[in-house]
């Protein structure tokens, strides 16, 4: 019969702590980064700084972008969870429902715009980025868009209402509206004046 050395489990152990914690602070490294340059300018060499490692240890928990982008988009998304949209999307008048929507949305914007306005920046032009966003936050606004459409929209007219639902769902939308003063509720309302048209 053969007996494990305890000494032996104890040294694994030790050893999946020690790499569970240097996989935290290079996610963490690339979180701060993504938020302060945006992931574009965001180099191995840089995160390898921040973390406090070799490059080569951040290839070897990170060993391509998707799998960077993921793990930095997971940790970041767990400190800053998306609203809870289930009460506004209850609303049965749909002007309201919409409005209610929209300010939860526009609140969220603003408060995570620092790392929000890059991600999506940068999803532009970098494909495994646009891939993990496509999966990830552009799967919710579509899910907020299939709830906001009223049901008694015909084809055409339902059309136009979801186009006008995804500019106003859009980030840079709401950066522009910002920009020129709006606060949220009231950037909420203009886009409420715009469906009414639908």
């Amino acid at each position: 019969m053969s007996i494990k050395s305890p000494k032996r489990s104890y040294r694994k152990t030790t050893r999946a702590k020690q790499e569970e914690q240097t996989r935290r602070r290079i996610t963490e490294a690339v979180v701060e980064l993504h938020r302060t340059v945006g992931p574009a300018q965001t180099t191995i060499s840089d995160i390898a700084n921040l973390a406090g490692v070799g490059r080569v240890t951040v290839y070897k928990h990170f060993p391509d972008d998707s799998a960077m982008f993921r793990a930095c988009g997971d940790h970041w998304i767990a400190d800053n969870p998306p609203p809870d949209f289930a009460q506004a999307l209850a609303e049965p008048d749909e002007l309201k429902r919409a409005a209610g929507v929209l300010r939860l949305l526009y609140d969220y914007y603003r408060r995570t715009y620092d790392m929000m306005g890059k991600v999506m920046r940068d999803a532009k032009t970098m494909p495994a980025l646009a891939d993990v966003v496509e999966n990830g936050w552009m799967k919710l606004l579509r899910s907020l868009e299939d709830g906001l459409i009223p049901a008694g929209k015909q084809s055409a007219s339902a059309k136009r209402y979801r186009a006008t639902l995804r500019v106003a769902m859009d980030i840079d939308t709401w950066s522009t509206i910002s920009e020129v003063g709006l606060d949220d509720e009231s950037a909420a309302e203009l886009v409420c004046q715009w469906l009414k048209e639908e």
